[in-house]
């Protein structure tokens, strides 16, 4: 079995409240990582001078990089990553904390599994002070276990083509990934277009185990938030008041799934059937930006994709998102 190297991209922005919590326990791994490559986007709160003082002291090969002018998140993580000198990347936030044996345990599935293109697991959630919430990500997630099980027979791609689950700060991806997921689109987080890369082309690992502690602080860019009830069927009457903003949701979920449809089509790697099926997501989501203004010709044709499966198969929420199709014109 090939022993495969391991580095970590972490990106930070005005982290210094957390940032030596997160990196005292990358140091802290019982297999260590042979390369840090920490990308920092313009912080102003000392994140950087902290930075630069660290990296004289640590063990590790560290490459650190200073944005000039402000990159976003995406454009910071592709430097971050593209720049990590190693066989596996590690997604890696500035506010976390990982368990000790992160990095042994993923390192493992990818060296036992040539086939495994990136792997994730679950994270306990806890808030800005470290406390345990008691509840982990997947579970605020209400991932199923029926999604689970069609991620672990190597059909990842269909569950993704519904949503995401591939939170970044959980997972790692072997470098190769890169060839095809470079550059990384604006128009979708570069968790879920890894995930969808990587499981296009060759097999998503989840392993249902918590490897870090996920902080909610109120500050996350990507944070966890369950919706009860209560607030779902707020949350669909709002979509209902505000038509323009639904229909702008509509629109960037085509824009979303033409990125990723094109990017697949491109590449000799991407299995026939991963093709056919971006494909088909594409076609239902520009389905769904071109219903018509008639309220029965559009309740006709919602009705009849919905009873055909098309809402199931590329949907979160299948019969809200009809409903909201119906109703929100």
């Amino acid at each position: 079995m090939q022993r495969l190297t391991c580095g970590v991209a972490i990106i930070t922005f005005n982290g210094l409240r957390y940032i030596a919590q997160q990196l005292d326990s990358i140091l802290a791994q019982t297999r260590p990582v042979e390369h840090i490559v920490i990308s920092d986007d313009g912080s102003t709160d000392g994140t950087v001078e902290f930075l630069e003082a660290w990296v004289k002291h640590c063990p590790i090969r560290v490459t650190l990089i200073r944005n000039e002018k402000q990159q976003g998140l995406i454009k910071n993580f592709e430097k971050a990553v593209s720049a990590v000198n190693a066989d596996v990347v590690f997604s890696c936030d500035q506010d976390d904390i990982w368990i000790r044996q992160k990095v042994a345990l993923l390192a493992e599935a990818f060296e036992n599994r040539p086939e495994v293109t990136l792997v994730h697991t679950d994270a306990i959630l806890v808030d800005a002070q470290g406390r345990d919430m008691k509840t982990t990500l997947l579970g605020e997630l209400e991932v199923t276990e029926a999604e689970k099980r069609t991620i672990r027979t190597g059909d990842a791609f269909s569950v993704f083509c519904r949503r995401n689950l591939v939170t970044g700060a959980t997972a790692a991806f072997r470098r190769t990934l890169l060839q095809l997921a470079l550059p990384l689109p604006a128009s979708l987080y570069h968790d879920a277009w890894l995930a969808s890369m990587a499981a296009a082309t060759g097999t998503v690992c989840l392993m249902d185990i918590s490897t870090i502690h996920y902080r909610q602080h109120g500050s996350n860019v990507v944070g966890v938030k369950k919706l009860d009830r209560l607030t779902k069927l707020r949350h669909f009457y709002w979509t209902l008041r505000n038509k323009e903003r639904y229909s702008a949701t509509v629109d960037s979920n085509v824009s979303v799934r033409a990125a990723v449809y094109s990017r697949l089509s491109s590449s000799s790697a991407v299995a026939i059937s991963s093709l056919a099926l971006a494909k088909q997501a594409l076609e239902f989501a520009e389905f769904r930006r071109a219903l018509p203004e008639n309220y029965v010709l559009r309740t006709g044709s919602v009705l009849r994709n919905a009873i055909e499966g098309q809402y199931a198969k590329f949907s979160y929420e299948p019969w809200l998102d009809a409903a909201r199709d119906i109703l929100s014109r």
